[in-house]
């Protein structure tokens, strides 16, 4: 099983210790686009074409549980 595979499950199993570098590459990994306000705020939001946006907060170690479902919902959408 790969890293990307360990990360899914991981995400999928509802496991709260979420850093914000393996959100992003898995948002990443399934070609959402991070944007982020010009002013250096902590806020990342990862869009898609024909699905929600997501938005996580890269100074919250680990991710909040609502961030994490909503990485959960993506998962989803891509059939996970």
């Amino acid at each position: 099983m790969s890293k990307r595979e360990k990360l899914i499950q991981k995400i999928l199993k509802g496991n709260s210790e979420i850093t914000p570098g393996e959100a992003r590459k898995i948002l990443e990994s399934f070609g959402d686009a991070a944007e982020g306000p010009a002013g250096g705020s902590s806020h990342l939001t990862f869009r898609k074409a024909n699905r929600p946006s997501v938005t996580i907060v890269l100074t919250q170690n680990p991710l909040k549980p609502y961030m994490v479902a909503k990485i959960q919902a993506v998962l989803k959408f891509e059939r996970y």
